[in-house]
């Protein structure tokens, strides 16, 4: 037992993973998956692989997991993974919030001589905020720096005008009972690879709902294979009036489905896009789903970013109702994505199992 780390990691996990274990334990689910991690900005030199392999090994108990990974100070190149996690699913899915944490942290200070600051954490939230005071805004941000942070980032975060975040030790730091969270990637993956892709985001929504606190919204994550329209239509249609909204998270390597290719920054291309969300909005609308909501997450730190789709739903009609944010401050964040599900490849689109022979076994 490493003593430096809490009696527990659930304070400090982000609300969704706790939940995905919870669902994967009602529908006894616990296959066994495989993540890669990858550092979007570099190339640069990796720290915090120590730390984050012992949060693995302290909290994910007699399980038979195993990490690979490149050596403490290593250097990286973009997008090359720098760590590959396998065990089963309920033993690792409440992990990665801490481990990826530790290393963006880490990684972070090391490479570019910097550190988080609350106050600049506060105005930031307080820019969000002026820009979007209708709208609901969660933050997301905990695996973007380390755990033991976590309380006065959140409280800041809240303080600036945030209305929520996503674990419960930020929660609590800023008055309130529990974080609160949506469906991650991981869970849909899983339950695409055990009853087929074609049905796994609304199977996974439902699961949510059959499992989950009926005082918690049902939101539907929709992206994760690339068909945010057609999922968000399905997942609308088999929850009903049970569904409180759908959240769009479209990864940098996708063109969202409805979204345009080409046009003005933020309004088209690849990504959370203007032309994206307006598809969704507009299908539901036309299926007879007023009531749902759209949930935006995904680079909404920006405020350039925000400010494109706040002006565009003051010019073209309602768009959005609530964002989920984590970029508050400068992070190398890193990104964990289940690749294989009991040996098979599966994973979101835009990402795929990739081979690196310079990692080695450290767990």
């Amino acid at each position: 037992m490493n003593t430096s780390l809490p009696s527990s990691h659930l304070p400090y996990t982000d609300k969704y993973f706790t939940r995905s274990r919870q669902i994967l334990e009602g529908e006894h689910f616990n296959p066994r998956i495989c993540m890669q991690l990858f550092i979007r900005q570099g190339p640069g030199r990796l720290y915090g692989v120590n730390e984050a392999v012992e949060i693995i090994k302290n909290y994910a108990g007699n399980a038979d997991v195993r990490v690979d990974a490149l050596e403490e100070g290593a250097e990286y190149a973009s997008l090359e993974p720098i760590m590959q996690i396998e065990g089963p699913a309920q033993s690792i899915i409440e992990l990665e919030t801490m481990y990826l944490g530790v290393i963006a942290c880490r990684t972070t200070r090391a490479n570019d001589n910097i550190d988080l600051h609350l106050e600049s954490v506060r105005r930031q939230a307080e820019k969000v905020r002026e820009l979007a005071p209708d709208k609901t805004i969660m933050y997301f941000g905990a695996r973007h720096w380390h755990w033991s942070r976590d309380a006065e980032i959140s409280k800041a975060a809240m303080e600036g005008g945030f209305d929520s975040c996503a674990t419960d030790i930020g929660a609590q730091a800023a008055g309130q009972d529990k974080g609160v969270g949506t469906i991650p990637h991981a869970l849909i993956i899983i339950f695409a690879q055990l009853q087929g892709k074609d049905t796994a985001t609304a199977q996974t929504t439902l699961a949510f709902d059959k499992h989950i606190d009926q005082a918690v919204a049902r939101v539907a994550l929709v992206d994760t294979f690339n068909r945010e329209v057609d999922d968000t239509l399905a997942t609308a249609e088999a929850i009903g009036k049970n569904l409180w909204g759908v959240r769009i998270d479209t990864a940098g390597e996708n063109l969202a489905q409805g979204g345009l290719a080409q046009g003005p920054k933020f309004h088209a291309g690849k990504g959370v896009t203007v032309s994206a969300v307006r598809a969704m909005r507009d299908a539901l609308d036309a299926a007879g789903h007023q009531s749902v909501n759209i949930v935006l997450s995904s680079g909404f730190g920006d405020t350039d970013k925000l400010r494109t789709f706040v002006e565009a739903e003051k010019k073209d009609g309602r768009l959005f109702e609530s964002l989920g944010i984590g970029g508050l401050f400068p992070s190398r964040m890193v990104t964990a994505d289940v690749v294989r599900v009991d040996g098979q490849d599966i994973a979101k689109n835009g990402r795929r199992f990739l081979q690196n022979p310079r990692l080695r076994r450290v767990l």
